[in-house]
């Protein structure tokens, strides 16, 4: 069977993280010679995995796909089986094969554990110090227990006094929640350890949080570790990872029978499997179009068409507009979603009509009070205001 295998990797506008990553795909490539690769990205950077996933279905007979990610977050869960789902309905008779994220092996635990051995501290001294184990942060319970988890495993194996988990972003506890706690409990010493790959724009954020809690706080004895960086550790759980969703489908993708995977016409009752669908489905856009250019800028979080055609308008389009503005303002948000009202969108008679893109959500019959509603509701939190929902686009 002629088989290849995709390393799927997140994406970076930083230079040197983007370097780091290609090293370590030189280093697994030199490492296991006989597995055929190609890399791609999920975002940020070319080559993406729809394109990649595509070119290798129409030459093998097999696609491995396999997530370059710790934790089984939404990108593991919902951007890869919706980028194979699509290739897969253009290839019926490939077989894709995607792997789980990296999670919890004995390998990334010891890649720390050895250098801090290293350090040469005393059994006696190690319950004097405390681990600061820091990672980005999900909205994926699922990949914060796993985050816990790690870092549990490894405060164990070195023995540390304390083990104090902070994120760098997303969720919390935050890493500047983490440091003033160190800073009152004042230990002894406090080893950082990044729980990220390679470096990039979180990671040096991260390091300068350290610098200036040193700075503030000269009598604790603060050391820091680096990311993983291109590690044969890495190139070893990767083959495990492939090695068993190869030989067992049933860890290949937990997600299978989830609301995540369901067609969007099902899931108007059920929100938190619409906002992840349509998120991912917008997220894998909206940052595959915002590689760095020439004028690089900030971008929308979301765009509001009304129409204000004369239908429309006779209704009370353009204080709906106004209405939308207006609680857009108050909450903050009037210069990253934006309002534009628009001639005729062509459903006359059910006006007026709003539609909220990159989502693909279009309402009916909406008054100022539902627009206040929808900003609330739709714009802010990402939930369908069901009542006057009139299309999901697919």
């Amino acid at each position: 069977m002629r088989s290849t295998t995709v390393i799927v990797g997140h994406g970076s506008r930083d230079a040197d993280a983007q370097l780091a990553f290609e090293s370590w795909m030189q280093l697994y490539a030199e490492r296991y010679p006989e597995r055929r690769l190609r890399y791609a990205f999920l975002e940020l950077a070319k080559p993406f995995l729809g394109e990649v996933l595509r070119e290798e279905a129409s030459r093998n007979e097999e696609v491995i796909v396999a997530p370059l990610s710790l934790l089984p977050a939404a990108h593991v869960k919902n951007d890869v089986p919706l980028a194979i789902a699509a290739v897969q309905a253009e290839f019926p008779s490939v077989r894709f094969v995607a792997t789980q994220a990296m999670g919890v092996h004995e390998a990334l635990v010891n890649v720390w554990v050895e250098q801090w051995v290293a350090m040469a501290i005393s059994e006696a001294e190690r319950k004097d110090w405390t681990l600061l184990f820091v990672g980005r942060g999900a909205s994926d319970v699922d990949a914060n227990s796993t985050f816990y988890k790690v870092g549990r495993l490894l405060s164990e194996a070195m023995g540390v006094g304390q083990f104090v988990p902070a994120f760098i972003g997303i969720t919390w506890p935050s890493v500047d929640e983490a440091l003033q706690l160190l800073l009152r409990q004042r230990p002894k010493g406090v080893i950082m350890v990044p729980y990220f790959l390679f470096t990039g724009v979180l990671v040096q954020r991260l390091f300068a949080k350290v610098r200036a809690f040193a700075e503030q706080a000269p009598w604790v004895r603060i050391e820091s570790f680096e990311p993983y960086g291109p590690v044969p550790a890495l190139c070893t759980v990767m083959e495990d990872r492939i090695e068993e969703a190869r030989g067992n489908q049933s860890l290949a993708l937990p997600c299978v029978s989830c609301s995540y995977r369901v067609p969007l016409g099902v899931l108007q009752e059920r929100v938190g499997g619409l906002k992840s669908l349509l998120w991912s489905l917008r997220h894998q856009l909206t940052h595959q179009q915002s590689i760095p250019h020439q004028h690089a800028h900030a971008p929308l979080e979301k765009h509001v068409l009304v129409c204000t055609n004369t239908d429309c308008a006779a209704k009370g389009a353009v204080p709906v507009a106004l209405a939308l503005q207006g609680a857009l303002r108050k909450a903050g948000k009037g210069k990253t979603i934006k309002v534009t009202r628009t001639s005729c969108l062509g459903r006359c008679g059910e006006g007026p009509t709003v539609a909220v893109y990159p989502d693909g959500v279009w309402y009916r019959e909406m008054t100022p009070d539902s627009a206040s509603a929808l900003v609330q509701e739709h714009l802010l939190n990402d939930r369908l205001l069901k009542e006057h929902v009139d299309h999901v686009l697919s």
